[in-house]
């Protein structure tokens, strides 16, 4: 159910920014999420956004090995990774301009690469709470979802994303975790095959 609603909300994005519908979506969303900038607000946020950076992967990784829950850490991993590589992947398919570009918000971080459809640091927040879901509890679970969240909006306040680029781009990374879920059960597959003769 989660991987089919992923899929519809990357294919749903993309078919929005395609028709140019998308901006109907986004504008009021622009209006809520950026109406707001101040020196301490930008600090909070920049924090947040950069959860769902690749060393935010790293640093998540490290502190579950750490603690001695190294499958977690795999699994987050090969999550985050395939969510990154998917989403760079897919920002040529519509090369589509960042709001900082288009005059119709403040940036206020680091000019990103690529372009800005689907948002990375929003698959990669997605797959890694994907990837986490199963063994967290229900309060863990309510943090993961909160987490995410704000690395998605917080994509949108600091200039380089609309909503529809955040929406499919947790879609890339539920997808990227589902994917990378089964191709390791396939491997540990073979690996016992193997073994079992």
């Amino acid at each position: 159910m989660a991987a089919t609603v992923a899929a519809g909300s990357v294919l749903g994005s993309y078919i929005a920014v395609r028709r140019d519908v998308a901006a109907s979506l986004d504008a009021p969303a622009h209006r809520l999420l950026t109406g707001h900038h101040g020196a301490v607000s930008d600090r909070i946020v920049g924090a947040f956004t950069d959860m769902g950076s690749i060393y935010a992967l790293g640093g998540v990784a490290t502190a579950l090995a750490a603690r001695g829950h190294r499958s977690a850490s795999a699994d987050v991993v090969i999550a985050g990774s395939l969510a990154w590589v998917a989403a760079q992947a897919a920002k040529p398919l519509l090369r589509r301009r960042r709001p900082y570009e288009l005059e119709a918000a403040t940036r206020t971080v680091a000019v990103p690469a690529g372009s800005s459809w689907p948002s990375g640091h929003a698959a990669l927040a997605a797959a890694m709470t994907d990837a986490l879901w199963p063994r967290a509890r229900p309060a863990t679970r309510a943090a993961l979802v909160l987490m995410t969240a704000a690395v998605g909006l917080s994509r949108c306040y600091v200039g380089v994303h609309h909503l529809t680029d955040v929406v499919a781009g947790a879609g890339v990374g539920v997808m990227s975790n589902r994917l990378g879920t089964l191709a390791r059960a396939q491997v540990e597959d073979r690996l016992e095959h193997r073994r079992s003769r």
